[in-house]
């Protein structure tokens, strides 16, 4: 009696202790949100943010080439990782039916519509030639292996893995039907070391994120229709455990990449690089508070991403060809990714530890994020 009387003091005082840090640290964020800029809101037509070039690309496997029996993927090209990421929306589509209207509320779309932003601000493009992108340029449509987020981003998580473990994961689990045939992954001049192109490659290399894909993707196929909305079928998604899943294989896809792919390219200037890791760890953050991925979510958290790449010593904050939004992108991203480097990681070690405890804390987490992203700009 005595020692249950104890644990539930304990328990009391934890949680009161951890709700003391979430206050702490919200007040601490805001004393750097000194004025608010108003929202601009999204954009009234779903079609205009879609990633360059959807329509364009079915969301048919079929429609890959077919050699020696395999499915030919080239990862290093855009509008093949487009139609990979299509495929994943269509074929998931049906599980979130009651969230959104016009399929909106699908978890996958945070990660096809970084796939899109990262390519329509040129951080796909080469660095050695930054007054032309991917997108500018729109042919040829190929991701540089000599980008700094191919190597930190695309190789080690947004895209090539990351596509890579849902797509697989997607065929391992039957959410896409029994093709009969494999799937293989190309890419022009051979094959990247610590890349894997098949289900059995990344059941050697990239086992865990593999797995955590295949989590997800398992739990979506597990899902039963309980209902009609309309002449559609409403599954028993729950939206926060899909979305939860969802983070979870995108982390286990980025760890894995930056294990392999630390060495960011030599090309890309100093103020980028150290953008695309700060972006990395405070992804970590969102993350944590199972932050919505449904695509207006993602749509608007994207806003305030720089529009193009950062040149060496420019602080953006300071340039006027970016908008207030982008600023206080930048500067939030920033102020994140060394908080928790002075403190030696234990910034991001307490806020999971809050994000855990409750959904009044993810909540809380969520309005900061917004709060420092979306919202404030230093002036």
């Amino acid at each position: 009696m005595g020692f249950s009387v104890l644990t539930e003091a304990n328990s009391r005082n934890s949680e009161k202790m951890w709700s003391a840090y979430a206050t702490l640290m919200f007040l601490f964020l805001n004393l750097f949100t000194f004025i608010l800029a108003p929202n601009p809101g999204s954009s009234t037509d779903i079609n205009e943010n879609y990633p360059p070039f959807w329509d364009e690309v079915s969301g048919n496997i079929e429609d890959f080439p077919v050699e020696n029996n395999k499915i030919i993927i080239n990862i290093l090209d855009y509008m093949d990782q487009l139609r990979m990421y299509k495929i994943l929306i269509t074929q998931t589509n049906k599980y979130f039916v009651q969230f959104e209207s016009n399929y909106t509320g699908n978890v996958l779309w945070a990660l096809t519509l970084t796939f899109g932003k990262l390519f329509t601000t040129g951080r796909y493009s080469d660095p050695s030639n930054i007054s032309t992108s991917a997108y500018t340029a729109q042919i040829p449509l190929f991701l540089s292996p000599e980008s700094g987020w191919f190597d930190t981003l695309i190789i080690a998580g947004i895209s090539a893995v990351v596509v890579a473990m849902n797509f697989f994961a997607s065929v391992d689990s039957g959410v896409l039907e029994d093709l009969g045939r494999q799937i293989a992954l190309v890419t022009p001049g051979g094959k990247m070391p610590d890349f894997c192109y098949s289900i059995e490659e990344c059941n050697l290399t990239d086992e865990f994120a593999l797995e955590a894909a295949i989590t997800l993707y398992k739990y979506l196929k597990s899902r039963k229709p309980v209902s009609m909305l309309g002449d559609a079928s409403v599954y028993d998604t729950d939206e926060s455990t899909a979305t939860l899943l969802m983070w979870k294989a995108h982390r286990a896809a980025v760890n894995y990449g930056l294990s392999k792919f630390s060495d960011v390219s030599r090309f890309s200037s100093l103020s980028e690089r150290k953008f695309a890791l700060d972006f990395l760890t405070t992804m970590e953050f969102c993350e944590a508070t199972i932050y919505p991925s449904d695509f207006n979510s993602s749509e608007e958290f994207f806003v305030g991403f720089p529009h193009r790449l950062l040149k060496d010593g420019e602080d953006p904050v300071l340039k006027t060809d970016f908008s207030l939004r982008e600023k206080a992108f930048y500067a939030s991203v920033q102020l994140f990714s060394k908080l928790n480097k002075i403190t030696g990681g234990l910034f991001l070690f307490i806020w999971k530890k809050i994000m855990i405890s409750s959904e009044k804390s993810r909540v809380l987490g969520r309005l900061i994020i917004n709060r420092m992203l979306l919202e404030p700009i230093f002036h």
